[in-house]
């Protein structure tokens, strides 16, 4: 009796054994990939564009030094779709199937064009697109946002941090300069929220801090 009882103990240790035991999937953790990613030319890309952007909101009518998160809706995705046409391209009008191809571009999903009014419904340029002047331009939309006149908007990559697959926060510095003088001044923080597609580096979200200067 005792030998047989040894015999099933054993066997059952050796069945306890052979379990394999499934490995636990932390989540991964965040990795500061600045020396491999600050470089980046895409990166560097929707970095200048993105932070230009937040620096026209630092020396516009609505700035604040308040930490601002924006809202990534199709209103504030036309206009900054616009801002870069605009300010890259020297485009000052559009057609909807070409807003729609620059936000897809830019966030990865195309923003309606239904909600632009036309400039005088447009209060304190609240969207930098409006339904254009049939006089001036062919294309149904314009640009009706602001300029830099002779300041020289800049950036600085400060940080690269890979937060998951494919999802990076990129904190950036704003800067801008004056032509025909020297030096760059700093006046805030940027982050933006990236993700990598086949097509290139889209952005999910985007916040800043003016520091009044």
């Amino acid at each position: 009796m005792k030998k047989r009882l040894s015999t099933i103990l054993a066997t059952l240790l050796m069945t306890v054994t052979l379990i394999p035991f499934a490995p636990v999937h932390a989540k991964a953790a965040s990795a500061d990939v600045t020396r491999q990613m600050a470089g980046n030319r895409q990166i560097k890309d929707i970095s200048k564009k993105m932070t230009a952007y937040t620096t026209a909101m630092n020396i516009s009518v609505w700035s604040t030094t308040k930490p601002v998160k924006m809202k990534l809706n199709d209103n504030q995705k036309l206009s900054i779709a616009v801002f870069v046409r605009y300010n890259y391209k020297g485009d000052y009008s559009y057609t909807a199937k070409e807003l729609r191809s620059e936000t897809k571009k830019l966030f990865g999903k195309s923003a309606s064009v239904s909600k632009i009014k036309s400039s005088k419904k447009n209060k304190n340029q609240a969207m930098f697109v409006c339904s254009s002047d049939s006089k001036f331009y062919k294309d149904p939309y314009m640009y009706c946002g602001g300029d830099f006149g002779d300041m020289i908007p800049d950036y600085k990559i400060k940080k690269v941090v890979r937060t998951g697959k494919n999802t990076y926060t990129v904190t950036t510095q704003n800067r801008y300069g004056i032509y025909g003088e020297k030096g760059r001044t700093n006046i805030g923080i940027t982050t933006l929220k990236l993700k990598k597609t086949a097509a290139g580096y889209v952005v999910k979200g985007i916040s800043y801090q003016y520091n009044g200067r």
